[in-house]
């Protein structure tokens, strides 16, 4: 049976799979020597990861490396145009662009100043407009196998070794539904906006600020919620909680009285959290600079009413 021109999804799947791990590699060596450097760039490592990303894919996918990637090399696939050409290496660049730009941006640390305004139109636009995109072009369009980065300039991922053939066009609705996935991404900052302004998401707003302001604290993050267990013999019981994630500057995550310090921050920005049945601060260290990541963290629990007397 004669090999398809187009490559199939699973090769393709695999050829990221591999390069994945290769910078993932890369990413956890370099991380050896750098890691203090990376963990006072916060959310700002994420730079590097995309920096190291687009240049490997751009060059490897380019002419200059045969449209062919460490992984495309070993699984024998290569990306071309509509000529079967390799390309240049600026849309090389590009192209990669498109694929990378939405999921950087998922990971990114955002600021809430960010996400109250009206920036937060088009950074879902892009986030949420592509990541949902690049998804269902990947899985549904069976026909050319082009997800949203190979449409917009022109390429295709392709079996090595095989001849061309003539290339089908791609099904009108796969574009329908992709036009209808940007302009949902768009849309839904305006039906949230008025969630942001409301309790307690608001009240958690305000505390998450002041938790930043410690300075022993690079970022937090601040939620609510609870857990229920059941079991046969006492049957279900909620525990309520509030928690907050801190990213310290240094690697203190077993320091309870740092722990303590937000959590009586917490009481005092947020009075709902008297009513809950547990506060939950957990400290952590690390670094992600989207290629590779190192986490460090503790969980300290403290009783809400018993914290309060003791202030």
């Amino acid at each position: 049976m004669q090999e398809k021109w187009i490559c199939g999804f699973w090769r393709r799947i695999g050829a990221l799979f591999i390069d994945t791990l290769v910078l993932g590699i890369f990413g956890y060596f370099v991380g050896l020597f750098l890691e203090d450097a990376f963990v006072q760039l916060g959310g700002w490592g994420r730079l590097i990861g995309f920096a190291v990303s687009i240049t490997y894919f751009g060059v490897m996918n380019s002419s200059l490396s045969n449209g062919q990637t460490i992984g495309k090399k070993i699984l024998n696939i290569r990306v071309v145009n509509s000529s079967n050409s390799t390309i240049s290496l600026p849309k090389s660049f590009l192209r990669y662009s498109f694929l990378a730009v939405p999921f950087s941006l998922n990971g990114a640390q955002i600021t809430n100043e960010a996400l109250l305004s009206y920036l937060i139109y088009p950074l879902s636009l892009i986030t949420f407009g592509g990541l949902f995109s690049i998804s269902y072009l990947y899985v549904f369009n069976r026909v050319t196998r082009q997800s949203l980065h190979d449409l917009v300039v022109g390429t295709y991922v392709v079996n090595a070794e095989v001849n061309s053939e003539e290339l089908p066009s791609v099904w009108k609705p796969h574009l329908g539904v992709v036009a209808a996935l940007f302009i949902a991404a768009a849309l839904v900052p305006a039906f949230t906006s008025d969630l942001a302004k409301s309790e307690p998401f608001k009240g958690l707003l305000a505390t998450q600020e002041a938790i930043n302001n410690n300075e022993l604290v690079k970022y937090s993050g601040v939620t609510e919620g609870s857990t229920t267990f059941t079991s046969t013999n006492s049957g279900s019981n909620t525990t309520t909680y509030v928690n907050t994630q801190a990213f310290l500057y240094k690697n203190n995550v077993d320091d309870s009285d740092t722990a303590k310090q937000l959590a009586q921050t917490i009481i005092k920005t947020y009075p709902e959290s008297l009513n809950k049945n547990l506060i939950q601060v957990t400290l952590t260290y690390g670094y992600d600079i989207g290629i590779a990541s190192k986490w460090n963290s503790y969980n300290h629990q403290f009783n809400p009413q018993e914290l309060n007397g003791s202030e």
